[in-house]
């Protein structure tokens, strides 16, 4: 997936951005971002300022503490992540179709709620 990803007309990194933003909701900042993705402060810095410039996210000052800055995807954010992932959604659909058996299908299944738990885990 990360292959047909890297097909994306943007960028792996500034599509992992936009989909941390998502993620994080009202949580996002720029040192969230950093954390989630584990990036240097001066790569999401570049990142942000790129995507910005590009008009899909905006910079919202912290209401509570206005030096802590919010990020919020714009429409056209919101727009080019919901692409991507429905461009990778149609190739992993497709191509769990054309390579697996039903038996293999169905294992597949269980085993992606097995990783979802996985994931979640916390120490």
């Amino acid at each position: 997936m990360r292959q047909e990803a890297k097909n994306d007309p943007a960028s792996w990194t500034r599509m992992l951005v936009l989909s941390a933003i998502d993620r994080l909701g009202e949580d996002a900042t720029p040192s969230a971002i950093g954390r989630e993705e584990d990036m240097r402060s001066s790569q999401v810095a570049a990142i942000l300022r790129e995507l910005e410039a590009s008009e899909l996210i905006e910079r919202l000052a912290d209401q509570a503490d206005r030096r802590v800055t919010r990020l919020r995807l714009t429409p056209s954010g919101e727009h080019l992540l919901q692409q991507s992932r429905a461009r990778r959604d149609l190739w992993l659909s497709e191509a769990m179709m054309r390579s697996l058996t039903e038996d293999e299908y169905r294992l597949l299944l269980k085993t992606g709620k097995l990783l979802e738990k996985l994931a979640r885990y916390s120490p």
